[in-house]
């Protein structure tokens, strides 16, 4: 069927859809059985619910759907009200018509009128994001290494297995250090039901004074030294002595583990405080240089609506850090998908919805979120008074995967 055939319109998902649904993206994403996705659209998703399904029906079939959680990201010392999206399939005979694209379209529409800021997703490709709006947003360097290598920190004596209000515990623990990081969510009960997962565990960090200061979840795969691996699948501390100490908790792993596994913010140089950081049994990767990382990239973000990131702050603010060389008081944005981005902006207002091709150079919606996501865009809102990023890091970390 040619596209221009198709009439495309996201509808919301009801009851009667979930049979097809599952099947869908089952199909689409096999990683999880048919079943267990019809199981989890009834009972409730991880990141959301039915509420948060949409579908295209084409001739009476299931063409396409996706999911649009409701989210909230900290960002420079604010809370942006995120749209998640995921699960974005079309049925394989409907594919190759632009209908997967119309249906993002639609649902940065549905993302603007709730309410949404920004919209964050992990892509499939990021060409396809990319020409519509969205922009990589974070890295992670994923260090596999063995123990010993890793300093016995002081403090690692303080970190203690949690006990059954340990949960609890980490959930305050990130919430404070949410408030002061760039990309983090904030997390319903159902979001910490990773921790739930057999072979998952919770550690603690307290100081000398016993209040939990830190958290680390890790997942084991036995078998002999040689081959046993410990993942790092969170490690978040509020201060210097719980960052270290539960590093150094990492290294006295060493008579059980053979290997680490740890993705590390680039800003906390981790390299640095490995004795040997090449990365177990890899080879040279260049002359006398070797391999000792690998880069993660993502999620991307993207703003969908410009006017209200402005109305978070002071119109005439200073952006939270150096201005950029090439700051100007007049922003144009181009924005293809929605127009009321589009447009010259000054001090926090559209001013003029064309564009001057005599005034400025014209950035596109991506730029622009490049720009707030590092904390230089003109006019974004600054942080509140006294607001630090956690242990001195801005880099962007989103822990949730949806």
């Amino acid at each position: 069927m040619p596209t221009d055939r198709i009439d495309i319109h996201l509808q919301p998902a009801g009851e009667g859809d979930i049979p097809a649904m599952a099947a869908l993206w089952a199909e689409a994403f096999p990683e999880k059985p048919v079943q267990r996705r019809d199981r989890e659209l009834r009972e409730g998703l991880t990141f959301g619910d039915l509420s948060d399904c949409w579908v295209v029906e084409v001739d009476g079939r299931m063409a396409g759907a996706l999911r649009t959680y409701r989210l909230t990201t900290h960002l420079w010392g604010h809370a942006l009200p995120t749209m998640g999206l995921a699960g974005v399939a079309v049925a394989p005979d409907f594919r190759r018509r632009g209908i997967g694209r119309r249906m993002c379209i639609e649902a940065l529409r549905i993302a603007r009128e709730r309410g949404d800021v920004l919209t964050a997703l992990y892509p499939f490709r990021t060409s396809f994001y990319r020409d519509l709006g969205y922009v990589l947003a974070g890295d992670l360097h994923r260090y596999r290494f063995r123990p010993e290598e890793l300093a016995m920190y002081p403090g690692w004596d303080r970190v203690v297995r949690a006990p059954k209000t340990g949960l609890t515990e980490a959930r305050d623990i990130y919430a404070r250090v949410a408030a002061r990081s760039n990309g983090l969510l904030d997390r319903t009960e159902r979001m910490w039901s990773f921790c739930d997962r057999e072979g998952t565990y919770i550690y603690l960090h307290r100081d000398p004074r016993g209040r939990a200061t830190g958290y680390i979840v890790v997942r084991g795969r036995g078998g002999p030294p040689e081959r046993s691996r410990l993942r790092v699948l969170e490690l978040v501390a509020e201060d210097r002595e719980a960052y270290l100490g539960l590093l150094g908790w990492l290294s006295v792993q060493r008579d059980q583990w053979g290997r680490i596994t740890y993705d590390a913010l680039p800003g906390e140089n981790f390299h640095r405080r490995l004795a040997h950081p090449r990365t177990a049994s890899s080879s040279m990767s260049r002359g006398l240089w070797f391999h000792s990382a690998a880069i993660l990239r993502g999620p991307m973000f993207r703003i969908v609506n410009l006017e209200a990131l402005f109305a978070l702050g002071e119109p005439d603010g200073e952006p939270p850090v150096d201005r950029p060389d090439d700051w100007v008081e007049t922003l144009q944005v181009r924005d293809g998908q929605l127009p009321e981005n589009q447009g010259r902006w000054q001090g926090g207002e559209r001013v003029d919805p064309t564009l001057s091709p005599t005034i400025n150079g014209v950035r596109s919606i991506g730029d622009v979120t490049a720009l707030l996501l590092d904390g230089r865009l003109p006019g974004q809102p600054v942080p509140p008074d006294g607001w630090k990023p956690n242990l001195g890091l801005r880099d962007l970390r989103l822990l949730d995967e949806f």
